[in-house]
C-alpha cells in the first residue's frame, strides 16, 4: 500500500496504473496533472480507461 492508495477514489486497480506510469506519490501526481496522468495509463497501461478514471484522479 502506497500513499496514492490513501487519496480519495484512489483504490489498488489505479493505484497499479499510476505506479505502472512512473507516478509514485501524490506528489508526482499534483506535479503532473490529472489529464496527463491518465494520457499515460491510456497510452502504456490501459488503452480502454474510462473517464470515470479521469474523473477519480482529478
Amino acid at each position: 500500500m502506497s500513499e496514492l492508495s490513501k487519496l480519495p477514489n484512489v483504490g489498488k486497480v489505479l493505484e497499479e496504473n499510476l505506479q505502472a506510469v512512473g507516478i509514485e506519490t501524490p506528489e508526482q501526481l499534483q506535479a503532473i496533472g490529472a489529464k496527463e496522468a491518465f494520457r499515460r495509463i491510456r497510452r502504456q497501461r490501459d488503452p480502454g480507461a474510462c473517464f470515470h478514471m479521469l474523473y477519480g484522479i482529478q
